[in-house]
């Protein structure tokens, strides 16, 4: 997992403002492979990057001591630590994008606190808005630079982070399979009454779970299509045990879930990470209890109630969703006014989750397949 993760903080910290073949990019991304081989486990994961972020925030290089703080706290189990990482992260982040033309960070009355994000208008006309959240692990900062290049189309874009996600999570506001209460309050509070949606990584069940009851939700992108919401940490386990843990689970063995799971998070990293994770964003105590949560976000019963545009993508390879699921919700999309459905190669790069490695290409297949929906916006053909 640390291998994807570390990427979008990259582009994020590289792309504030400044081209990515610039020289200060190049010193940075030395700095960054320097560091890696001191990367062991992960505690060192977090002390290495903790020590560089201190380091840049006292150099005042704010979007590099945002990106590392983000690093820092990746890994690290729920409670205080992590939580202060978080903050060190936002004041960073914000003294990043200080006087950033057409960054506008809002903060959105929810429960008994707020959802952070941003708006970024539309440059020239606007034609359309577009809503985007991300998934299990992500802060909507990070996908600044994959959002902003669409406001050069007639975008205005609302980025937030939701229930379990980013600035969310300190103040116990924790995930919640319910989408449309989200979807809800960010539309309210804009006082729009039609956008698109874009949901990625685990982004993309709630997508589909926001538009199957929010009708303010014209089309929406999945990227990529997820079903089920133990789908990603079954497919982590070793070979066989998925189905012990989810016969365990099934029957209710709460003992049982949780030795097994304990088992599985000391051979598998990424097993490790998801049940660490999932009890982060759900406020859970115990493997058993966190699954129980992540078991409610399913689509099953759901998918019928969606009427929008849709589009799924998925990649070839991604090591984190079953590719097969996107097939079983292509046949559940019953009323859907269209279904198209996208997999990336890769021939192509793109073929890992939410297509890191060339993302790129993924904005630009979003960006055509939602042109046709909005007279007078125009892709150039020879667009990245």
């Amino acid at each position: 997992m640390a291998y994807l993760h570390i990427l979008p903080e990259l582009s994020m910290n590289y792309t504030v403002n400044r081209p990515l073949n610039d020289g200060k990019a190049t010193a940075r991304i030395a700095e960054t492979r320097a560091l890696a081989p001191r990367i062991k486990d992960f505690d060192s994961w977090s002390a290495v990057w903790l020590e560089a972020a201190q380091k840049a925030e006292k150099e005042q290089r704010w979007a590099d001591a945002a990106a590392f703080y983000h690093n820092a706290e990746f890994y690290l189990p729920a409670g205080p630590v992590r939580n202060g990482l978080y903050a060190a992260f936002a004041k960073n982040y914000a003294l990043a994008m200080k006087g950033v033309q057409g960054y506008e960070h809002h903060q959105i009355p929810y429960a008994n606190g707020y959802l952070p994000g941003f708006r970024l208008p539309a440059k020239g006309k606007e034609l359309a808005t577009i809503v985007f959240n991300g998934g299990y692990d992500s802060f909507v900062e990070e996908f600044y630079p994959f959002l902003e290049p669409l406001t050069n189309y007639g975008w205005t874009v609302l980025g937030f982070d939701g229930p379990g996600q980013g600035g969310a999570v300190p103040q116990g506001i924790y995930f919640d399979y319910a989408w449309e209460h989200f979807a809800k309050a960010v539309l309210d509070y804009f006082k729009v009454d039609a956008v698109d949606w874009l949901g990625a990584s685990c982004g993309g069940y709630l997508a589909l779970r926001a538009a199957a009851f929010e009708p303010r939700i014209k089309h929406v992108i999945s990227l990529p299509a997820s079903y089920w919401g133990l789908d990603m940490t079954l497919k982590q386990c070793t070979p066989g045990q998925d189905k012990h843990l989810l016969s365990l689970f099934r029957a209710g063995d709460r003992s049982g879930v949780d030795a097994l799971c304990a088992e599985q998070m000391t051979q598998v990293p990424c097993f490790r990470w998801c049940i660490t994770q999932g009890m982060h964003i759900t406020g859970t105590k115990s493997a058993f209890d966190c699954l129980t949560s992540l078991d409610k976000h399913n689509l099953e019963g759901v998918l019928g109630h969606v009427k929008q545009d849709v589009l799924l993508t998925e990649g070839e390879d991604d090591h984190l969703f079953n590719t097969s699921w996107v097939y079983r919700i292509m046949s559940e999309l019953v009323c859907a006014h269209s279904v198209t459905t996208r997999i990336f190669t890769a021939r192509e790069g793109a073929q890992m989750h939410c297509q890191v490695g060339n993302s790129g290409l993924a904005r630009m297949e979003i960006v055509r397949w939602l042109a046709k929906f909005h007279p007078g916006m125009t892709i150039p053909a020879d667009a990245e």
